[in-house]
């Protein structure tokens, strides 16, 4: 089995677990108030956690081959346009907590303060990924591809340098939608962050039926 292969066999399973943690999910959100905390803050705990091996998966899959992870032929076509340098913009995080659940006044400001860092960190991440396509188009390199044939591999270690920058900048995107998904959840009680990882799991799940549907029903076409 290839990398990317196994990276698609992992993201099925992981959407079957997910499903059954937004169904555990809801059904505690349903219990009478004084049961529910209780009943939500181990599977809040599940959840934060589920979502993480994700992160762990896809890294190690970019410890094998960059450009597989860089590509996540494992998501359908509409899953895709969300993607964010390879993954969910951790801003998307706050509008789950916009959605209803009601916060305290003190929460607010915190919550208004981590998405102020938040975004600070999605701009860092932005140039970031600008530089390094830049660096991809930079004279060493297209020297390197256009001279045949290439000197002592100038061609692969100029690549290879651009890749490990690359590998850097994926491993740091999904460090900061990590960060951002613990730092909302540890800001919340058990109910809010119960109702807000059940928001945001249900609409990823939302997302990947209706992108696997649409990608059925038009013969695997991508969506343009």
């Amino acid at each position: 089995m290839s990398y990317p292969e196994d990276m698609a066999s992992f993201y099925d399973a992981w959407v079957g677990r997910e499903e059954q943690i937004v169904a555990d999910l809801t059904t505690a959100l349903a219990l009478p108030p004084r049961r529910r905390s209780d009943a939500l803050a181990p599977l809040v705990d599940a959840a934060v956690a589920h979502v993480v091996a994700y992160y762990e998966h896809k890294s190690r899959l970019a410890d094998r081959d960059v450009v597989a992870a860089l590509d996540p032929c494992w998501l359908n076509p509409l899953e895709r346009t969300f993607l964010w340098a390879w993954g969910w913009k951790p801003a998307l995080m706050f509008r789950f907590v916009e959605g209803g659940v009601g916060v305290r006044p003190e929460q607010r400001r915190a919550l208004e303060e981590l998405r102020a860092a938040t975004a600070a960190n999605e701009r860092e991440v932005d140039m970031q990924v600008a530089a390094v396509q830049e660096s991809l188009a930079g004279p060493r390199v297209l020297a390197a591809l256009r001279r045949q044939p290439p000197l002592n591999g100038e061609a692969d270690e100029a690549v290879a340098v651009v890749a490990r920058s690359l590998r850097v900048l994926l491993a740091a995107a999904d460090a900061l939608r990590d960060r951002t998904l613990r730092g909302v959840v540890g800001l919340l009680a058990p109910d809010q962050a119960g109702a807000v990882v059940a928001a945001m799991l249900g609409f990823h799940l939302a997302v990947h039926r209706a992108g696997r549907d649409w990608t059925s029903s038009h013969g695997g076409q991508r969506l343009v």
